[in-house]
């Protein structure tokens, strides 16, 4: 459970208008009974992160894994970055992802060129192909609700893809839907601030280490995992960035940083690794 601190002056997300980190924004509204809060959007999440690292009145919604993309580096790296040590992932929500085709135009058969983010495109490749064959204009931009609103600078042979919110934000016609070539495309996205959370029945916790540069450290630390009987949920490596063939490991497993055995776990990893951060401990989507 979360502690909400009410003091609460700004929430930061992914922008711009119409992005499905909008709605998953929309979301975590709802646990706040604060009304005055300024939602502002920002164009990167690395500065979504530095920004909220250096005001403590402020909380975040970043995006940080997709099941068929994978993790969003951009976040995992970042989140290693935070100073303040009380700046933790405390919520986690998963948004569908249910691309539309959407213009200007009422007929598809208008349509030569089509815009949106660079994985909106990649993930609606079956639907494009089928519809338009191989010599549509496809254009990269730097988000889906960056696409969907350059729609009315453009003419009637113009589409986007973008989901049915940023369509009826824009007032734009939706020429079809649920186009995404995998229909159990879904993103998860984190709620990043200072709250305090409580243990419930359904948490994680996740974190981030280096190894000991020794035969077997990384076995060693999942031998704790299975010592004690916890489930790993994720695993991932990312370079350091110091040395080279140096990796920070990511990890999230069942349980809350305040239950005993994830405790117990976090004191014995502390044997084999040099580096340690505690990234969040919080209740399960």
């Amino acid at each position: 459970m979360i502690e909400i601190n009410e003091d609460i002056k700004e929430l930061l997300f992914l922008g711009p208008k119409g992005t499905y980190c909008e709605i998953a924004k929309n979301q975590f509204l709802s646990i706040f009974s604060q009304k005055n809060i300024q939602q502002i959007p920002f164009s990167t999440v690395k500065s979504i992160i530095e920004y909220t690292d250096k005001n403590p009145n402020t909380v975040a919604v970043i995006p940080i894994e997709n099941s068929i993309e994978g993790v969003v580096r951009e976040t995992m790296d970042n989140l290693l970055n935070v100073k303040d040590n009380n700046l933790k992932i405390t919520a986690e929500t998963v948004i569908p992802v249910n691309h539309c085709l959407v213009s200007k135009s009422k007929d598809i058969k208008k349509i030569k060129k089509i815009i949106s983010h660079p994985q909106a495109l990649a993930q609606c490749q079956n639907f494009i192909a089928k519809s338009f064959g191989s010599n549509i204009e496809q254009i990269e931009k730097a988000s889906t609700g960056k696409a969907a609103s350059e729609l009315n600078e453009l003419d009637e042979t113009y589409a986007a893809i973008a989901n049915q919110h940023t369509a009826e934000l824009f007032g734009l016609n939706i020429l079809a839907k649920n186009i995404n070539d995998e229909k159990d495309n879904k993103t998860r996205f984190v709620m990043i601030s200072r709250f305090k959370t409580t243990s419930s029945d359904n948490d994680k916790t996740s974190i981030a280490f280096t190894t000991k540069n020794q035969p077997g450290a990384l076995v060693k630390v999942l031998n704790v995992f299975d010592s004690l009987n916890i489930n790993l949920l994720y695993i991932d490596s990312r370079p350091s960035k110091k040395n080279l063939g140096e990796y920070v490991f990511f990890v999230d497993f069942e349980g809350h940083v305040s239950d005993n055995a994830a405790q117990k776990v976090l004191d014995l990893i502390k044997l084999n690794t040099n580096y340690i951060k505690l990234i969040g401990s919080y209740r399960k989507f």
